[in-house]
């Protein structure tokens, strides 16, 4: 698929070709499905979730400019979608582990510089999800987005600085306050376990 291709499916769409701007949908369905999925978890609603996307970019289609790929924009609409309803859910929704893909999981886990993850591996699948259910709990919903962008969908910072309508080094921020976080909270389960396993 081609920018010119995009650029004149969104013509025929706003001339009032329904089937154009459902083959725009057909083409980057999945990109936005994997996107919702990712920053909001599995959920009975995700279809619709999908489909809001959608809705909000052909009632802003007039705005996109054609000089432009289409996926870098549609793929904006959906991450601020998404930071919507993490904003709107107010706890956060809980990203699984078992939500993730296994090559996601062996990134997360590959947080860890120095192999701490072994007592958890000893402890099965349960004790994953119960790490992993708390594992993004506290990220801001634009510091989860730079992080599952960078880390999980392993995307450059200049794409996720135009996703998220800053600069460069401030999704450079982003990411690594993230990080941090994150390792942070790795570490206080990690040290919690070790006290109990003593």
């Amino acid at each position: 698929m081609t920018q010119t291709e995009d650029a004149l499916l969104v013509e025929r769409s706003l001339g009032g070709d329904e089937l154009a701007f459902a083959d725009l949908v057909h083409r980057h369905q999945r990109l936005v499905s994997r996107r919702v999925y990712r920053l909001l978890g599995r959920s009975l609603d995700h279809a619709d979730a999908v489909q809001e996307v959608f809705l909000r970019a052909y009632n802003s289609l007039r705005r996109y400019d054609r000089n432009r790929p289409f996926e870098p924009w549609i793929s904006r609409i959906a991450t601020n979608y998404c930071i919507d309803e993490l904003r709107r859910r107010k706890s956060g929704k809980v990203m699984l582990w078992t939500d993730l893909e296994e090559g996601e999981q062996h990134r997360l886990l590959a947080m860890s510089r120095n192999g701490d993850f072994e007592p958890l591996l000893l402890e099965g699948i349960e004790k994953y999800q119960e790490v992993a259910m708390s594992l993004m709990q506290d990220l801001r919903p634009k510091e989860r987005v730079a992080f599952v962008m960078r880390e999980v969908e392993n995307r450059s910072y200049s794409e996720l600085a135009g996703t998220l309508g800053i600069s460069e080094l401030g999704a450079r921020i982003r990411v690594s306050r993230a990080r941090k976080k994150l390792q942070a909270k790795f570490q206080a389960y990690l040290a919690g376990f070790g006290k109990l396993e003593r």
